[in-house]
């Protein structure tokens, strides 16, 4: 992370928000019992943040922010923009995404942002700017941290209109589209910009096979769609990192997902200060897959230390079977990690919520609300562990004597394409390899 750190850093997402303040100061006792040493902040807190066009609230996040300062807790702050506050769904419902089917979402879930609406961005930097202004000062301030797991596209009309643009820009004439496409194919030639359309499922996109696996009718449009939606996520980036830059030098970054495929995730790399992802195998998962994940982060950063920015302590709520890990194995995983190069072990989350889709995601302190549970013991000591090794494992490096080449738009390419079998699959025949170099050290 290139940290004013001397250790790895051991911690996670805290949302003390959710929690009345006499909490705060329990779970500040907690977490110095296991060794925490950084927490990440402000994730989701727009809507408390602004509850109107020009009404900011910034007191309730001051006191937190001050609360760990004193506490000499690091702090990586988010910038709150993954999900957009309910006035501006309401009041602006193109701020909205809208999805393969063309139909224009509600306020709700997150990551629910149309990226190229000029509203979302004019209060996105703006608000990112008076987080950056009030809170550079900080000396506990580790790290700035943009959105929350970029995913998803959007199809509304505005990303149309822009997506036309881009494809101006990129071929320079609608003949040469017509030929990188091979629009001759099934009468599909444009005589104008004007006349293509976003690949969606009401046009090119369809599924496919007794899996439905998602095919398309013209590679070319859907391809170049995606790389579209990375320079769009792009644009997001370097908005909010400008915002951030007038007041504070601090790295930046966003975490990334492994399986979120749909972002070129080694182009989205180049735009950040360091790397960073969300490490959740499933039950069942490979281990050398998730080896494969670490290292291809490492990778699209330059060969420079990543940061691990979120596990699960115990249980993942999302997945179709959540087991609960068996002990020892969070700290397994997490030096795993650490072993492919990663200087942070941190978690979501600190505490677990009273309520909705994550009151069953595991956290170091339980709904019990005390010290006195298996993970939180089991922590404990990886916290201790860490603090003692100190900076002894940052910025290790090894020569690599292999290396496989992994680019997204082959995966597209290769998956998009109807035949020549369901079998066939990009991400698997990575992972074979992979395994073999693996099992060979």
């Amino acid at each position: 992370m290139r940290q004013k750190t001397d250790r790895i850093l051991f911690g996670g997402d805290y949302n003390p928000e959710q929690w009345p303040e006499e909490i705060w100061k329990e779970d500040m006792r907690l977490f110095h019992r296991a060794h925490i040493s950084e927490l990440t902040l402000n994730v989701f807190s727009w809507g408390l943040l602004q509850s109107s066009e020009e009404q900011y609230d910034f007191s309730q996040l001051d006191s937190i922010m001050d609360l760990c300062r004193r506490e000499g807790i690091s702090v990586i702050l988010a910038t709150s923009t993954a999900a957009q506050p309910a006035w501006m769904s309401a009041r602006y419902p193109e701020t909205n995404r809208t999805d393969a089917h063309e139909n224009r979402h509600h306020f709700g879930g997150r990551q629910n942002i149309c990226p190229t609406s000029r509203v979302f961005q004019k209060y996105a930097s703006a608000l990112v700017e008076r987080l950056s202004e009030r809170y550079a000062g900080y000396d506990n301030l580790l790290a700035w941290h943009i959105s929350n797991e970029y995913g998803g596209y959007c199809y509304c009309e505005h990303c149309q209109e822009a997506y036309r643009t881009w494809l101006k820009e990129r071929y320079g004439s609608i003949g040469e589209l017509n030929r990188a496409w091979n629009t001759t194919f099934w009468g599909h030639r444009f005589q104008d910009f004007s006349e293509v359309r976003i690949p969606d499922y009401l046009t090119e996109e369809f599924d496919y096979g007794e899996g439905r696996t998602l095919r398309t009718n013209v590679q070319g449009n859907s391809i170049d769609y995606r790389r579209f939606m990375t320079d769009c996520t792009i644009d997001l980036i370097e908005m909010e990192k400008a915002a951030i830059r007038k007041h504070s030098d601090l790295p930046v970054t966003t975490n990334l997902m492994y399986n979120f495929d749909g972002f070129d995730l080694a182009k989205i790399a180049r735009h950040l200060d360091f790397v960073c992802w969300d490490n959740y195998p499933a039950y069942g998962d490979d281990i050398a897959n998730t080896a494969l994940w670490h290292d291809l982060m490492r990778g699209i950063g330059d060969g420079n230390p990543f940061s691990l920015m979120e596990q699960t302590p115990s249980v993942t709520n999302w997945h179709p079977y959540c087991r609960l890990k068996r002990p020892g194995i969070m700290r397994l995983w997490s030096y795993q990690a650490v072993a492919h190069g990663a200087d942070t072990v941190l978690f979501f989350q600190m505490r677990r919520s009273r309520g909705a889709c994550e009151k069953y995601h595991g956290a170091l302190i339980d709904h019990v609300g005390t010290g006195d549970t298996r993970v939180f013991r089991e922590m404990t000591a990886l916290g201790e562990e860490l603090e003692n090794l100190g900076g002894a494992l940052l910025g290790a490096r090894s020569d690599a004597r292999a290396a496989i080449l992994f680019d997204w738009d082959s995966w597209w390419g290769t998956e998009l394409s109807a035949g020549p079998s369901v079998l066939v699959s990009y991400l698997r025949e990575i992972q074979t390899w992979y395994r073999a170099f693996w099992q060979l050290h």
